[in-house]
């Protein structure tokens, strides 16, 4: 999925990026675009752009299909591009800091649709600009905010967000027929014998990256069924419940091993110690090497 911002935004500076990460349904950047002019392109993948920072009134004007749109980018504004279509070069009236940007390619639609809605595609999603949604700004806060500091299972809970960001685009931002059906919420819960699978599948492997998409094959439930039915069982998304077993993974190697704290942040799969710090201080209200003291 990566590659395809480096190939449309080759003057925009880069912020931060979700490249290199277990990000499996979407990928997403933060770039920093001059004023000028962004060269026509025809993207692979659907696309939601952000605005994040003020931009002091700056505009940017877009041309698919005979269709023109002209926005005023402020905070919280956002653009939709479908797959496969045609944009023209886009003109940005003035500098905008801080964008985000993010990428559904056309196998996330594929999984996570299949039982709510199996005909909404990637370039199903209506070319649309200028305006805000809750629902779509709850979400891409989320992507925001572990661009900026990434968790131990930011792979999983992106995967989440992921299937949950196409239904609601499917529900309120798809360009299709009325004749086609309409999105019913996944039925069904987690067996017990389901959940222990997936359970024991998270513990054998805490130390790996996880996708939602692994535990969803190891329940033999869609991606969207999943996530609903694990959150219905569990009382948290599996992106939280595997952040905890990481958490109590990490108190077991501080009270019982000598690895040094960089060791066990990268064995609980935190980017590195300071995140790691962070994400422990904040769940135990004590840093691990208070914590590791306090033990011994």
């Amino acid at each position: 999925m990566e590659g395809h911002g480096r190939e449309k935004f080759f003057d925009a500076r880069l912020i931060a990026t979700s490249a290199n990460r277990a990000w499996s349904l979407l990928s997403a950047e933060l770039r920093s675009h001059p004023i000028g002019e962004i060269a026509a392109f025809t993207p692979q993948n659907a696309e939601i752009t952000q605005t994040i920072r003020d931009t002091n009134s700056a505009y940017s004007v877009r041309t698919s299909g005979g269709v023109r749109q002209q926005v005023v980018a402020t905070p919280g504004t956002i653009w939709l591009c479908p797959a496969g279509i045609c944009e023209e070069a886009t003109r940005l009236s003035g500098d905008m800091p801080e964008v985000l940007h993010v990428y559904l390619p056309p196998h996330s639609f594929l999984g996570a649709m299949s039982e709510s809605h199996p005909n909404f595609r990637a370039q199903d999603l209506r070319y649309q600009s200028d305006f805000t949604d809750p629902a779509v700004l709850r979400l891409t806060s989320k992507i925001v905010g572990e661009l900026h500091e990434e968790t131990s299972s930011g792979g999983l809970k992106m995967d989440a967000l992921a299937v949950e960001l196409i239904g609601t685009l499917a529900r309120d931002h798809a360009e299709i027929s009325s004749s086609r059906a309409p999105i019913n919420l996944a039925r069904g819960t987690l067996d017990r014998t389901r959940l222990y699978r997936v359970l024991e599948y998270i513990e054998a492997n805490l130390e790996e990256d996880i996708s939602v998409s692994a535990l969803a094959e190891v329940a033999c439930f869609s991606l969207f069924h999943f996530v609903r039915a694990f959150n219905l069982a569990m009382g948290r998304p599996p992106h939280a419940y595997l952040s905890e077993r990481r958490l109590d993974r990490a108190k077991q190697l501080l009270a019982y091993s000598n690895s040094p704290l960089v060791d066990i942040s990268l064995t609980c799969r935190f980017s590195g110690q300071a995140n790691f710090t962070k994400a422990f201080t904040r769940a135990m209200g004590v840093s691990p090497g208070r914590y590791r003291k306090a033990l011994r």
